[in-house]
């Protein structure tokens, strides 16, 4: 509750003249004796007038004028960010406070500068990426476990997947195996520069290697994170839409049967394109 500070001045000034006890003021401003006390010394040392609020605090509020300034700012520039314009008016509030004032502003379309150049695979099995997604930890189960998933470029379907202990060579090439057996040959493989996929050392050729050279199958192996997007984006949605929701699973056998429920349902409702694989 915020004090009214002129009730404060007139209450310590009639306990500085002897009119009212300490008690008794402390009772009427709902304050402890110790504020009391601190009160009186602050006006017997600085005058009654210094009684008043002296906290900053964190809040502050936008005037009219200046939420006027940010949207003229932003319609003159839709590419103009929130932290821009803070800085550029010099205001007194964080870059949040900014972006929500903006509201339906900072959906406005704007050019680029430099077109952002997003690869595609033309047609299905022209390019699958595959990839393990780091190690979460399942309460119930009490272990770390790890996704490893094959995902077709063009259509974004999840060819397949499954929940693993390790993220061993061997369960790599289970799940490649799942995906090559039931939806055939891709033109190319998009994967990391993992242990699993290529040897650690600058000569040789790792069983990864070995056996996509047999079926006449083309590796490029991604050097950033950037590279292998679309997975890493589905990556993300696994963990905000299945992992969340199956914390509570209790073996592995039960996780991955709900993954596969789960997996049914992202490839034949949510992905919205039609599949000619």
């Amino acid at each position: 509750m915020k004090k009214d500070w002129q009730i404060v001045k007139t209450t310590i000034t009639a306990v500085l003249k002897g009119s009212l006890g300490k008690t008794e003021a402390a009772k009427l401003l709902s304050v402890s004796l110790r504020s009391i006390r601190r009160y009186l010394t602050k006006a017997i040392n600085e005058g009654a007038e210094s009684l008043q609020e002296t906290r900053g605090g964190n809040h502050r509020k936008l005037t009219w004028f200046q939420i006027k300034q940010i949207q003229q700012l932003k319609k003159a520039g839709p590419w103009r960010s929130a932290r821009w314009i803070k800085d550029k008016l010099n205001l007194p509030v964080d870059s949040v406070t900014v972006w929500r004032t903006l509201g339906k502003l900072n959906r406005l379309n704007y050019e680029q500068v430099k077109p952002i150049t997003r690869f595609e695979a033309k047609y299905s099995n022209e390019l699958w990426q595959t990839d393990i997604m780091g190690k979460i930890f399942f309460p119930k189960i009490n272990t770390y476990l790890y996704l490893i998933a094959t995902l077709d470029d063009h259509s974004r379907f999840c060819l397949s997947g499954k929940w693993y202990q390790k993220q061993s060579k061997i369960n790599v090439f289970s799940c490649w195996y799942q995906a090559l057996s039931r939806w055939g040959l891709p033109d190319a493989m998009l994967q990391d520069k993992g242990s699993q996929y290529r040897p650690t050392g600058l000569v040789g050729e790792a069983e990864y290697q070995y056996y996509a050279r047999l079926l006449n199958i083309k590796l490029v192996f991604a050097h950033s994170a950037q590279t292998k997007g679309k997975i890493e984006r589905f990556w993300r949605f696994v963990q905000r839409d299945f992992v969340r929701e199956n914390l509570k699973c209790s073996t592995v056998g039960e996780l991955n049967q709900h993954w596969q429920e789960w997996l049914f349902w992202y490839n034949y409702c949510f992905i919205k394109k039609q599949i000619f694989l």
